[in-house]
């Protein structure tokens, strides 16, 4: 909302309507009081539109409140005549704040006025309420986080003169601009300056210290690395590889906690039409023609005049199924296929522009990997036998067999001119090979995604061009929120696209596999000598492997954990398990030994858990952990905010409102339920970018965590739905022993008694102290729910402390048991 005209011709006008008063304006009653001035202050000086302003509103307590300023409401307004005059003693300027409570004490009509408008604010969730009676005028927080408004401060004008004098306040708090901005709610909250209290994170020498592993933990890590991440780039072991860790791409995760309506619709609002793009089901095979063929209805006859934009979240294994893709094809199929995979993900960095790139990387990949040089003499002549015929004919081959000299001199510039032309001849070498050689020829454009928004425009061009030819496959690989940008406002928009979407494989099946075929490399029994060099040490990679794999097999709960923090990404999962082996927090040294002692160890859940929140560090902190996010922070002085980003994750998973066939909610309900709980509107705005930034909660196309937003944006003006991270967070994660003993160094604590206690213990790593601490927090957040007194049915979390009961007594048992040891 924009005010219709500036301050100064506000203010003009506002001394002329008050010069014009009649002198019996103080016997006006309240519906004429509104009719010549209120309804002029606000929209003839305060700029405000009449479409903004909604007047006479009923509610549900039979109640009728005057004016309503913004929709949905941001002040409500209540007018008296001018004749129920607030007999308030002087006391300044307007810009001096005034405690609410001395002045109701000194005018019955006050506080009768004060005391009408603060219900129709909390049914409405107006932050700010106004009192006006004419020549006075109150300006309050009717929505205090943690305190009642009566206890709150005010703005008051006192007379007409001060509307005059202090106009440019007015404006601030008054005008549709400040009123947008929330400024009146912000200015009195910085007057009565709340502190929100100092994290025990304060309190330990080095927050952010850093944990380095021991010799065995960085022997443990390198192995890992090796085994279980760069293990699918070795040439020699790809096919096995994927022969064997290859999970085949499938919507029902079952483990996650999303529904499979949300899962199968996913990627489903990529395209404003609505339309769903078909998902891919099954590799491919080359028929008796030499065609790639695929069981997907929108891939018969593939080869076409247009590329396949491959669909598919960060990390979701867009990569890996074009690699199985080639790998899986039988031999005979794979000998007559040529398969060029460009990543322009870690390739292309330090090329001019893309187009050189990959005009020069494709002929490299036929000359390195399948001995195709298209610029040997033999194959150019081949490409060119027609064009040659037509230069033996023209004016340059009249040389043949008069000066055979010039005439080789002349045909080879002619050849070196088709050369030279790169585009072109890079064509006619596709074409002549396809054709020619019957070649099945598959190019993917890997990762263009992870380039500049302009870079990834430039790809898909490319791959329009080259499969306009008809004689070559082309793959684009993009992620959603790319390809929506791009089709809405880029290169894709002048396209009709065919569209083939990847979903999550289930991610425990993932780490299994590639478990599996870690120990088996380790152990020799794949292609044992490709490893010949690192044979040494691998008998403690190869026992913590083991039991790993047999922890993630015979536990659910890892299994859940794994398939729902990492949100479907692959990529995540991969690098959270490498990363756990000789993490510098886990005691992988103690795991090995028990294993080879004894054998059939199980790492426990929190052990995962502990390693997720923290990382390589020693605390929990903001940059410690790439999944977990600290549910339990605040933004304002107000301890009922520490639930709140968990309501609005639990809203979003229930049935409680109104969501589309998607599972989104638009912002302005997820606003309207939590101004219902007496949250402030930038409270909830900063919930909602956080927990979308975090990627507990995401819009249709990744908005924060993909596509940037600016702070000043509202981000109620998107659709949310809860994410399998934000789930996980709030039915699991957060009760837990590990996450709260982690996070109790990371949140303000209003209380003073559990503040000073999780302060004192904030730096010991002993267990001992660890659960003392985490127990405290417990129990401070269950106060506070209790105080609360939250009126829900979608999120209860003392059922939540209770269902993680179990991860608390286990530890307690062991500090008991270590005792009794000593």
């Amino acid at each position: 909302m924009q005010a219709l005209y500036e301050l100064t011709e506000g203010r003009k006008r506002l001394e002329a309507i008050i010069d014009a008063f009649p002198v019996d304006s103080i016997y006006w009653n309240e519906a004429q009081n509104r009719f010549q001035f209120i309804d002029r202050l606000i929209t003839e000086c305060l700029g405000w539109e009449k479409p903004d302003i909604n007047v006479e509103e009923h509610n549900e307590l039979g109640g009728r409140s005057d004016y309503h300023l913004g929709s949905p409401p941001k002040a409500i307004l209540e007018a008296k005549r001018e004749a129920k005059k607030f007999d308030i003693s002087p006391g300044g300027t307007p810009a001096r704040v005034r405690k609410i409570q001395p002045l109701m004490q000194a005018s019955k009509n006050f506080a009768d006025a004060i005391h009408q408008v603060i219900p129709y604010c909390a049914i409405h969730g107006a932050p700010i309420a106004i009192i006006c009676n004419g020549p006075q005028l109150a300006i309050f927080q009717a929505i205090i986080p943690g305190q009642p408004p009566l206890e709150g401060e005010c703005y008051f004008f006192n007379g007409f003169n001060s509307y005059i004098d202090s106009f440019p306040l007015l404006w601030k708090l008054l005008s549709p601009e400040g009123v947008t901005e929330n400024c009146a709610y912000r200015d009195l909250s910085l007057h009565r300056n709340p502190r929100i209290p100092q994290k025990a994170s304060t309190s330990i020498p080095e927050p952010n210290k850093y944990r380095y592993r021991n010799q065995f933990q960085e022997n443990l890590r390198s192995l890992s690395a090796l085994l279980l991440e760069e293990i699918e780039d070795n040439p020699e072991l790809k096919s096995s590889f994927y022969k064997e860790c290859y999970v085949p791409i499938e919507a029902n995760n079952r483990n996650l906690l999303l529904s499979k309506k949300i899962i199968a619709s996913r990627y489903k609002r990529v395209s404003e039409s609505g339309i769903s793009p078909s998902a891919l089901e099954t590799v491919a095979s080359v028929d008796g023609a030499g065609e790639l063929m695929f069981n997907a209805p929108s891939l018969s006859g593939a080869t076409g005049s247009r590329p396949i934009v491959v669909i598919g979240d960060v990390g979701v294994g867009k990569t890996s199924f074009f690699e199985n893709l080639f790998e899986s094809l039988e031999n005979t199929e794979k000998s007559n296929t040529y398969f060029i995979h460009i990543n322009l993900g870690i390739k292309a960095n330090l090329a001019s522009d893309i187009k050189s790139y990959v005009l020069s990387e494709i002929p490299g990949v036929l000359k390195n990997k399948y001995n195709v040089d298209i610029n040997s003499l033999d194959f150019v002549n081949s490409i060119y036998h027609r064009d040659l015929n037509d230069f033996d004919r023209s004016v340059k081959g009249g040389f043949k067999g008069v000066d055979d000299s010039a005439y080789h001199r002349e045909k080879i510039n002619f050849l070196s001119d088709k050369i030279n032309n790169r585009d072109r001849h890079l064509q006619a070498s596709l074409g002549h090979l396809a054709r020619g050689h019957k070649k099945q020829i598959m190019l993917v454009l890997d990762n263009a995604d992870q380039r500049s928004f302009n870079t990834q425009q430039e790809s898909f061009l490319i791959a329009q061009e080259l499969a306009a030819s008809r004689n070559i496959l082309v793959f684009v690989a993009l992620r959603p929120s790319t390809f929506y940008l791009s089709k809405t406002t880029g290169a894709l928009s002048a396209y009709q696209n065919k569209i083939l979407t990847i979903a999550p494989p289930p991610a425990d099946e993932v780490v299994q596999k590639r478990l599996i075929f870690a120990a088996r490399v380790a152990e020799g029994k794949v292609e044992p000598a490709k490893l010949s060099g690192i044979r040494l040490n691998l008998g403690s990679v190869v026992s913590f492997i083991n039991t790993t794999l047999r922890s993630i097999r015979t536990s659910e709960p890892i299994r859940q954990f794994l398939g729902n923090i990492t949100g479907g990404n692959t990529r995540a999962v991969i690098e959270l398990i490498t990363s756990f082996f000789g993490s510098p927090n886990v005691d992988s040294k103690k795991i090995v030994h028990i294993e080879d002692q004894y054998g059939n160890y199980k790492i426990p859940l929190h052990e995962f858990t502990k390693h997720a929140l923290l990382g390589e560090y020693a605390y929990f902190n903001s940059q410690s952990s790439f999944l977990a996010c600290n549910i339990f922070d605040v933004s304002t002085s107000d301890p009922r905010e520490h639930f709140l980003a968990s309501l609005i994750v639990a809203f979003l998973s229930s049935n409680s409102g109104v969501s589309d066939s998607d599972g989104f909610y638009s912002g302005q309900e997820i606003m309207t339920e939590m101004t219902r709980h007496s949250f402030i509107e930038e409270q909830i705005r900063n919930a909602l970018r956080r927990l979308a930034n975090k990627r507990l909660i995401e819009t249709p196309h990744a908005h924060y965590r993909e596509l940037q937003v600016d702070d000043h944006e509202p981000p109620e003006q998107f659709h949310f739905r809860a994410t399998s991270i934000g789930i996980y967070h709030i039915r699991f994660w957060t009760g837990s022993f590990a996450f709260l003993d982690a996070v109790s160094t990371d949140t303000p604590v209003f209380d003073q008694e559990p503040r000073v206690e999780i302060s004192r213990l904030a730096s010991s790593l002993e267990i001992e102290d660890r659960y003392q601490k985490a127990h405290c927090f417990r129990k401070y957040l269950e106060s506070q729910w209790y105080i609360a007194n939250f009126a829900v049915n979608y999120y209860d979390f003392v059922s939540l402390m209770q269902s993680q009961e179990a991860g608390f007594s286990s530890v307690h048992q062991f500090i008991k048991k270590r005792k009794r040891k000593t």
